[in-house]
């Protein structure tokens, strides 16, 4: 199904104190893959994971992105791509402000956006928010479990 007029802002979410936006789902690509900007603050990251279903692409629109993809740390710019294949370990960490990254996702609707949606709530505006929530690893690790990733570490340290 193509994107239609007034859907390319896509569905927006806060998901562990970042602004998650669906710029392309799998259903919109025939399943080919999900597109996924990201923005949060300086030193936002997630917890260390491995997906089981998905290969995964990092672009980084604006600012500075750290990848940590098994042990090795890698700094990413504006323009910079990184590549994560299924089965690995990997996290990342927003290193400037006005960091903007985009999650290129495939195959689309194998998981990732089940599991966001559970993860997170509905933005009230597009807006990076304004606190962290408290976090339940138990509950963030069952939801993740469900959708195909298992959480294997913590976010990288800021």
């Amino acid at each position: 199904m193509p994107i239609g007029p007034g859907m390319s802002e896509g569905q927006a979410l806060w998901i562990l104190g970042g602004l998650y936006i669906w710029k392309a789902t799998g259903a919109q690509t025939n399943g080919a893959y999900s597109l996924c900007e990201v923005r949060g603050p300086s030193g936002f990251g997630i917890p260390q994971h491995i997906h089981d279903h998905e290969d995964e692409g990092f672009i980084v629109a604006a600012g500075s992105v750290t990848l940590l993809i098994d042990d090795q740390e890698i700094t990413l710019r504006e323009g910079g791509f990184g590549y994560v294949p299924r089965g690995t370990v990997h996290t990342f960490r927003f290193d400037e402000e006005a960091t903007r990254l985009l999650l290129l996702i495939t195959p689309g609707a194998a998981g990732h956006e089940k599991m966001f949606a559970e993860m997170g709530i509905p933005a009230e505006e597009r807006v990076i928010p304004t606190s962290s929530p408290d976090i339940d690893p138990e509950k963030l690790g069952a939801i993740a479990a469900r959708h195909g990733t298992r959480i294997v570490g913590p976010p990288l340290e800021a």
